[in-house]
């Protein structure tokens, strides 16, 4: 059985990939993390215990927006690293130094 030898450019574009699925995943969970905080503080200002009626009030749509913010980041951070891989496969397309 003989596998198929991966070209040089392959082997980067590859290792590219790697990297940048760790840098999107650690940014992701730092941010996660970061804004899981939101809730207990929301429930503490509304001072209420019933997570349905967190949403009804001034402060449910505080939370609410928070979480569309998050959202909005990791789309963002997922953006800028396929731009990132496309830049770099491009480059490596056209057999430039990556580093010019």
């Amino acid at each position: 059985m003989t596998t198929n030898p991966i070209s040089p450019k392959e082997k980067k574009l590859r290792n590219l990939r790697k990297i940048l699925w760790i840098v999107f995943t650690a940014i992701t969970i730092t941010i996660l993390l970061v804004s899981s905080l939101s809730l207990p503080v929301a429930l503490l200002i509304n001072k209420t215990t019933s997570f349905s009626s967190l949403f009804t009030n001034e402060t449910g749509m505080i939370l609410l927006s928070l979480f569309a913010i998050i959202l909005v980041k990791i789309v963002v951070i997922g953006i800028v690293c396929v731009l990132i891989y496309s830049i770099f496969k491009y480059r490596l397309e056209k057999d430039d130094d990556l580093f010019l």
